[in-house]
């Protein structure tokens, strides 16, 4: 009777383990149709709202205007960065590292490409490649000034409310410097 027991507990855990792979690979692919027979896939209405907000929110950046961007964030405290070394929990934070970060910035080109949307309900998240090239102005350099080119891979969670998308999270992860101006930095 010993030896069925052990039996038993190993098919339940294997049949568990089982069912969350099956589970996972099933759920994994529910978002956009990202098949291989197209380079950019076909976007749902949703999807394409989505890639419009994240759109308008890296104009808003490039334009350095906190009010501009608020309209793309929630503003509240389940908003939430990851940047770098760099975690803002709530949207006071962010707004208080963006007050301190965007008077510096001149010259700013900010950019979003291969946005892959996955949208479920009034959740979505995507996936996407980063660029920002900027003129940081500040006492603390040679001459005043240093030349910033720096791109990367963000992530980024957004909530639907009131029909409108908002970004609830922005997780980026910044590839080696461009140049070796930008190493030193460390977003």
């Amino acid at each position: 009777m010993s030896k069925v027991v052990p039996m038993k507990k190993w098919l339940s855990t294997a049949t568990l383990f089982a069912t969350v792979a099956i589970c996972s690979l099933a759920t994994a692919h529910e978002g956009e149709d990202h098949s291989s027979d197209s380079a950019q896939p076909a976007l749902s209405a949703q999807g394409k709202r989505v890639v419009s907000t994240l759109e308008d929110y890296a104009a808003a950046v490039q334009s350095a205007d906190i009010a501009e961007i608020e309209k793309y964030v929630i503003t509240t405290d389940g908003f939430s960065s990851l940047e770098g070394t760099n975690h803002d929990a709530g949207w006071q934070s962010y707004r208080k590292h963006l007050a301190d970060e965007l008077p510096m910035f001149n010259e700013t080109s900010y950019s979003l490409s291969n946005i892959r949307p996955y949208v479920r309900g009034d959740m979505a998240f995507a996936t996407m490649e980063y660029q920002m090239d900027v003129t940081i102005k500040s006492d603390r350099f040679d001459g005043g000034e240093h030349r910033v080119a720096m791109k990367g891979k963000a992530t980024m969670v957004l909530s639907k409310s009131k029909n409108e998308w908002k970004i609830r999270h922005i997780h980026t992860s910044r590839e080696q410097a461009m140049n070796s101006e930008a190493a030193g930095n460390a977003h």
